[in-house]
């Protein structure tokens, strides 16, 4: 079960990475979302498909609510999933002009035209928040935004009645307790407690889940622990009760303490270390690479001696720090002088 999760969890990351969504709502087994982003009509209608749904149908005064609620904040044009696809004026004197919805048929038990005269070439149907009323426009108009429809099947009740709790859906929006129909693969946080939550086939699974996706739900990281997954915390907090978030422990003087790389609480004071390879700077807190000529010993950088491995024949080599100094007072090679040569 935790495999199907995670791979479910793979594909709402996919589905909702790099959209520009406004808002939305599910009601009566259907989800309703408001995308402002430039589009032309078949454009809009593409975007809504790729991620299993269609742009939005209006076939009653209920979802018509929702339609006003949704675009409550917004503003300019949006496309609605209506649209007359003929050169000739219609020869029905149906509800919808001869439109048809882009599921292919003509049912509503609603209609909000702006116009009532039928249209006679191709055109396709957008609405606005100030007018909800269905204008008629041409397809290939890029217009502010557009509506998808979702069919929200496998879906969850809230996670609470009565304590407060967010939602991040896998169509991209944001919901609080309002939300009444959870979305499959939906993540849910009860803010009070700061437990994670994952909606899967009408049922909620609490984080941690695998590593791989979400970081497995984890505040700061999640690690493989035995056959399963465990969520940890950065120097100076803790983990909760939770078993997903981090506070900072109590009265601990590492939690400000700005050591690079490792820090240690001595009594009420700290003690920053450094990493194998590294040694403490001059500030007790960063970390610094031995400069050359030097090498790494525990924590301090030792001199190297260079002379250990007998660069003159005939002449004296003196060990100085960071460098080796050839002097003369033995019997010179021929074309050697004295000379300071730093490594």
């Amino acid at each position: 079960m935790r495999d199907i999760i995670g791979m479910a969890l793979a594909l709402v990351v996919l589905r909702v990475r790099g959209e520009n969504i406004n808002d939305g709502f599910c009601t009566d087994g259907k989800c309703f979302v408001v995308h402002v982003d430039t589009a032309s009509f078949d454009a809009a209608q593409i975007i809504c498909q790729e991620k299993g749904g269609h742009l939005m149908t209006i076939r009653s005064q209920k979802v018509s609510d929702v339609l006003g609620g949704l675009l409550s904040g917004a503003s300019g044009n949006f496309w609605l999933g209506l649209k007359y696809a003929y050169n000739q004026c219609p020869n029905s004197n149906d509800g919808l002009k001869g439109f048809k919805w882009v599921t292919g048929d003509n049912t509503t038990h609603y209609v909000n035209w702006k116009s009532d005269l039928p249209a006679c070439s191709p055109l396709c149907v957008s609405v606005s928040p100030k007018v909800l009323k269905w204008n008629e426009r041409p397809c290939n108009d890029r217009i502010d935004g557009y509506l998808c429809e979702y069919d929200n099947t496998g879906y969850c009740p809230p996670l609470s009645a009565d304590a407060p709790v967010s939602y991040q859906t896998p169509f991209g929006f944001k919901a609080n307790e309002e939300l009444k129909e959870i979305p499959q693969y939906t993540n849910g946080t009860l803010q009070l407690q700061r437990t994670k939550h994952f909606c899967f086939d009408g049922s909620w699974f609490q984080a941690p889940w695998g590593c791989e996706v979400l970081n497995g739900g984890c505040d700061y990281k999640c690690v493989r622990k035995g056959q399963g997954n465990a969520c940890i915390c950065q120097p100076g907090f803790e983990l909760d009760n939770n078993g997903v978030t981090c506070s900072k422990k109590d009265d601990d003087p590492c939690a400000f303490a700005g050591c690079e790389h490792n820090c240690t609480p001595v009594d009420n004071a700290f003690a920053c270390t450094c990493r194998p390879g590294f040694q403490l700077g001059a500030d007790g807190k960063s970390c610094e690479d031995c400069k050359p000529g030097f090498h790494i010993e525990g924590d301090v950088c030792v001199d190297d001696d260079e002379c250990e491995s007998a660069p003159c024949e005939h002449q004296l080599c003196i060990n100085t720090e960071g460098a080796i100094c050839f002097t003369t007072l033995c019997k010179e090679k021929k074309n050697i002088l004295p000379f300071f040569l730093r490594i």
